[in-house]
């Protein structure tokens, strides 16, 4: 686009709208033609920012997806880096207490660590519905101390 408004990709400016209308407007009187040109420009201008809204759209949500599952398993992680070293040497006496081996132990730990994970993935995803239900309710209770009613004393919290 020799002479026409810059691209949004170009310095990040966006176009000014009143020019390109003044400019259209003077290229109305010069020639019919002209017209066509820049509304075709501003036509493939709007495709353009379309089709960039849908990009961050999509790329949004993939990221609002992989937030939770990148939580948890930093969350994993960090457990595990805390977790102490397995013991190599066993007393003798405490074998037959334990009533298993070392790897039956380890692999108890990695079931609750699994299971911790599970648990952690669906409380995550059920953030919005909680702050969706705390809301309603402060809304709720805020629609009741505007009607400001008597309220019997047994039902008043003590300040």
């Amino acid at each position: 686009m020799a002479g026409g408004s810059p691209s949004p990709s170009q310095a990040g400016a966006t176009p000014n709208r009143l020019k390109r209308k003044a400019s259209a407007s003077s290229a109305v009187a010069s020639s019919s033609t002209s017209l066509g040109a820049d509304e075709a420009a501003d036509e493939g201008d709007i495709e353009e920012l379309e089709r960039e809204v849908a990009d961050l759209g999509r790329r949004i949500l993939e990221h609002r997806r992989d937030a939770a599952a990148r939580f948890i398993d930093a969350t994993v992680s960090r457990l595990v880096a805390l977790r102490p070293p397995a013991c190599v040497e066993v007393p003798s006496e405490s074998q037959p207490a334990a009533g298993g081996s070392h790897a039956e132990a380890e692999q108890n730990i990695s079931e609750k660590l699994k299971m911790f994970k599970s648990k952690t993935e669906a409380n995550i995803v059920a953030i919005p519905k909680v702050l969706d239900k705390m809301n309603k309710c402060i809304a709720r209770m805020e629609k009741v101390q505007q009607l400001n009613v008597n309220i019997h004393p047994a039902f008043q919290r003590k300040r």
